[in-house]
């Protein structure tokens, strides 16, 4: 049965509610944008240290939360003196505080399945439904933070070095580490100070076997003979001590912010 075509005045009010509704959406996408454009733009200024937090998620067992913000102490002590190398004295760029440890048995959505448009909104979605019940666990004690990053521990008895990984987003609000519980946390603070690096706009600098890129992934890429290098670049995260090989920092003093990083987040001019 053929439906009848519905009236004309009846078609323009439908099309006026539909063009209504798409220009409502237009509009709230706008101003989320130009809102999340304004904040990039204020942080990248560095009138102010941005308020990061490091929360501690616990899937089992004990973590030594005081080792953390001892930890998280030394990482922000590191990175002002990075900032001061580049900018002069009395600068200060996060101030890091410690939440938790909360309980939670799941993983995190570190990265999309793909690069594909859909897969990136699907993982947004995932990042945006986590965020929210990691903070609900937490009882609401993990907003209020420029930055938030979310450190998955885990108790890795085989790996004497420390396994960590990491994943943030490009001038985002909310990064995602996973790494050993306790021990030597010069590792998995290494992981956090990269990704904190990412959210305010500095990219990888390490090639696809995860070693320097030269000259941008060396820490001082002025120096003669190149190799080997006394520090890290944060955004490799190894010492470069010959072309293509590296070898893991001892300590997070190790680790230096580069010319490059510095420019792209601000730190000199671009």
């Amino acid at each position: 049965m053929i439906s009848p075509v519905p009236p004309a005045p009846r078609r323009a009010a439908f099309r006026r509610v539909r063009i209504a509704i798409l220009l409502s959406v237009l509009l709230v996408t706008a101003a989320w944008g130009g809102s999340t454009a304004h904040k990039r733009r204020v942080r990248s200024q560095w009138r102010r240290p941005l308020q990061v937090g490091i929360v501690l998620l616990a899937p089992g067992g004990g973590v030594d939360a005081e080792a953390w913000r001892r930890g998280a102490s030394r990482l922000s002590g590191r990175l002002a003196e990075e900032m001061q190398r580049w900018r002069g004295p009395g600068a200060i760029p996060f101030e890091i505080s410690v939440v938790g440890p909360v309980a939670w048995n799941r993983s995190l959505p570190f990265s999309p399945a793909s690069g594909s448009l859909l897969d990136r909104a699907r993982h947004a979605v995932d990042v945006w439904r986590t965020v929210g019940e990691i903070d609900e666990a937490a009882g609401g004690v993990v907003g209020g933070f420029d930055v938030r990053a979310f450190v998955l521990t885990a108790t890795l008895p085989d790996d004497p070095v420390g396994f960590s990984e990491g994943s943030g987003a490009l001038n985002g609000e909310v990064a995602f580490v996973r790494g050993p519980a306790g021990g030597d946390l010069a590792i998995p603070l290494l992981t956090v100070g990269h990704e904190l690096l990412h959210t305010v706009g500095a990219s990888d600098k390490y090639d696809g076997n995860g070693h320097a890129r030269e000259p941008i992934g060396l820490a001082d890429p002025d120096r003669v003979p190149p190799y080997p290098q006394d520090h890290a670049e944060w955004m490799v995260g190894e010492v470069a001590v010959a072309p293509g090989r590296g070898r893991l920092p001892a300590s997070i003093e190790e680790l230096r912010v580069g010319p490059t990083t510095a420019r792209e987040i601000g730190w000199v001019g671009r």
